[in-house]
């Protein structure tokens, strides 16, 4: 027993020194350089902007010579109620819609790509919904002007034809949740369905062949393996959403509405919110403060999802 201890402790890996370990594996932490520079030139570094949300921020006095004002910068944001509410139920709305309606598209799709069996057709299928995700938010807003124009858009020619009245989009807010999250859904789509449809290939083909031996059709298949094999997936990525869903598209909103006074009802979410505060009134501490809102109301929402997932299944959890 005693000589099997010491042909263990005499084939115990010897436990290199930091220097040692820096020369054999020097490349790896050469390639590493890079990122972590990047990591830190604009995650870690940016952080200390946070203290602009507790004072009266001035160009005279940069980031640590204006006045120090406290939690007065969030008062800003909750002294009129209305206009808070207002621009946290529009972010919510907007980005809860197509979270879920993007997800259940984009998990879809990724089904079908799947059951392609033409090599040159799936490839040409993934470059087509994959375009729109690669055009910017202002070619987007050119296209709905040609289609919510209100004299010649497509959608009022339409309408105009079958017999009804145009609309006035430019001053009618409540068609524009459905709008912009139909918008935000097809530019992103694609690429989300490329990464679930990359998630598919790694299952094993036998299950599927062993399915259809016993009879299970395509509708079967995709119920009963496929959906199951994506939830942890599906699960990851819904939290990572979630933790984003107070923040806004900012170009999004310009481009399609052009901050439109008329639309601030249902388009004024709380990105367009800091930025209007801070162009208008140049009011750098107020906006500071509500980006910083955002961040801490995401962050307390992906630890609640988490929860949540871990509860239903540790699989699902993040941490």
């Amino acid at each position: 027993m005693g000589k099997r201890k010491n042909a263990a402790s005499a084939y115990k890996p010897k436990r290199l020194s930091f220097r040692q370990e820096l020369r054999k594996n020097y490349f790896f932490y050469l390639l590493a350089i890079p990122g972590v520079v990047a990591l830190l030139m604009f995650s870690y570094i940016p952080m200390a902007g946070i203290y602009v949300a507790f004072e009266n921020y001035n160009y005279q006095g940069g980031l640590f010579g204006s006045e120090f004002v406290g939690l007065a910068n969030f008062e800003f944001f909750f002294r009129n109620i209305n206009n808070a509410l207002r621009a946290t139920r529009n972010t919510i709305v907007i980005n809860l819609g197509a979270i879920l309606i993007g997800k259940a598209l984009q998990v879809t799709v990724a089904i079908f790509l799947g059951d392609i069996l033409h090599n040159r057709f799936r490839k040409a299928t993934q470059t087509l919904i994959l375009f729109p995700y690669f055009l910017s938010w202002i070619v987007v807003g050119v296209v709905s002007d040609a289609l919510f124009s209100e004299r010649s858009g497509i959608f009022n020619q339409l309408i105009t034809a079958l017999g009804g009245e145009a609309v006035h989009w430019s001053s009618e807010p409540q068609y524009w949740w459905a709008i912009i999250i139909f918008a935000t859904v097809w530019k992103g789509f694609g690429y989300g369905s490329i990464i679930y449809y990359a998630t598919l290939t790694g299952f094993s083909q036998e299950i599927y062949e062993a399915a259809e031996i016993d009879g299970a059709g395509r509708f079967k298949r995709a119920t009963t393996i496929t959906l199951p094999l994506l939830k942890p997936t599906i699960a990851v990525l819904l939290l990572l959403d979630i933790g984003g869903i107070l923040k806004g598209s900012l170009d999004q909103i310009m481009g399609m509405t052009k901050l439109n006074p008329l639309l601030l009802e249902t388009t004024d979410t709380i990105t367009t919110f800091v930025y209007r505060t801070t162009t208008q009134n140049g009011q750098f501490g107020m906006a500071s403060a509500v980006s910083l809102y955002q961040s801490l109301f995401g962050f307390v929402l992906v630890l609640a999802a988490n929860l949540i997932a871990k509860k239903i299944d540790p699989e699902y959890a993040l941490f």
